[in-house]
């Protein structure tokens, strides 16, 4: 009988200390699309702005594809995203482009990071070939977060719309086609002027 009264007590003061530490690790689902004015909010500090952003509290801790967003400064509203082990580079008004983790080595991804946008370079090209070919590349240099910095170099080609203006929607996306660096370089020294 004289158990019984430590077990409780003991117990009280697990739930009591189980209890206070969760309010400082709260563990937030945060949506990749949200509006412009969503985008460099603390949610941890701004708890107003989590309803009109779309912020949840993530209800079970065994949950872990939460996203984990990185913004570009260029191009404009592209974002490196991270669920669980995949990682993707997302622009606007295309379908995201899957990328492997070694692409992007050294790319921090964490609740403080996410305001902190990326400082990539782009540099874009567009050429015709001598067949009337159309290219529209861009490279991106994005580097990294940890110490020594390294550079990770990511080449793309803007594939050409399809259907006519009338036909066209503005919703529908087109599919960026990942190239080789050295190829993008190669068609680049011999067409662009």
């Amino acid at each position: 009988m004289k158990l019984h009264p430590f077990l409780l007590t003991s117990a009280l003061i697990f739930v009591a200390c189980g209890s206070s530490s969760s309010g400082k690790n709260e563990v937030l689902y945060i949506p990749t699309e949200m509006p412009d004015i969503c985008q460099n909010v603390d949610f941890s500090i701004d708890k107003e702005m989590r309803k009109e952003c779309g912020v949840k509290p993530a209800r079970y801790q065994a949950y872990r594809n939460v996203p984990m967003q990185r913004h570009l400064i260029n191009p404009n509203q592209a974002s490196l995203v991270k669920t669980g082990d995949k990682v993707e580079i997302r622009f606007p008004n295309t379908f995201p482009v899957s990328l492997d983790p070694s692409q992007v080595s050294g790319i921090t991804f964490s609740d403080s990071k996410r305001l902190a946008k990326i400082q990539n370079t782009m540099d874009y090209k567009e050429f015709y070939t001598e067949h009337k070919e159309r290219y529209k590349l861009f490279k991106l240099i994005i580097p990294s977060d940890s110490q020594p910095e390294t550079e990770n170099k990511l080449c793309f080609r803007v594939p050409e719309l399809k259907g006519s203006e009338r036909t066209r929607s503005a919703a529908m996306a087109v599919q960026m086609e990942m190239l080789d660096c050295d190829a993008l370089d190669e068609l680049v020294k011999k067409y662009a002027k």
